[in-house]
């Protein structure tokens, strides 16, 4: 009898125990739900680590505003091509082939066909792809540079991120 208490007691301590555990396990996931999830650790560009808010690094900007993309796209980009490319007859093949670059990057990669059909309009493009070839433009015109210079920079450009070369005429 005496053996069946004590069988019977330590039976109630291993499940009493096996709850506990339980119970602690629970609290270490739900814990671990609770923790901060938008901070994470990085490296610096000294290799150090550091402390990342991601919340704070994303950019909470308007998806689509299509005045901005206007004022972009025409006020900028095309005004300044207009402005500092070379104009008449002798440069028009060389500014084509500047805007079919610039074209080409505005709608990711749509290269106009055999019938001269892009497929893609550059003037609904990304803000931020506007706002990139807005850099590319404002760099080269303030290193005085040359149509084959803007021209490289966005045909480089449109090659390394997977929409192709120039096809030959």
């Amino acid at each position: 009898m005496e053996e069946k208490k004590k069988k019977k007691s330590q039976e109630e301590l291993e499940e009493l125990q096996r709850k506990q555990e339980q119970d602690l396990e629970r609290a270490a996931i739900l814990m671990k739900a609770d923790e901060i999830k938008e901070e994470t650790f990085d490296f610096d560009v000294n290799g150090q680590i550091e402390l990342k808010n991601e919340l704070a690094d994303m950019v909470l900007e308007q998806i689509d505003d299509p005045e901005a993309k206007y004022n972009l796209y025409y006020n900028v980009v095309n005004r300044l091509l207009r402005k500092y490319l070379p104009k008449g007859d002798t440069y028009k093949d060389a500014r084509d082939l500047i805007y079919e670059e610039k074209n080409t990057f505005l709608t990711r990669g749509h290269r106009k066909d055999a019938q001269g059909i892009r497929g893609a309009d550059g003037r609904m493009s990304y803000i931020s792809d506007i706002n990139e070839l807005v850099n590319i433009i404002t760099e080269w015109i303030s290193n005085k540079g040359t149509m084959f210079d803007l021209y490289t920079q966005i045909r480089d450009l449109n090659i390394s991120k997977g929409y192709g070369a120039p096809q030959s005429k």
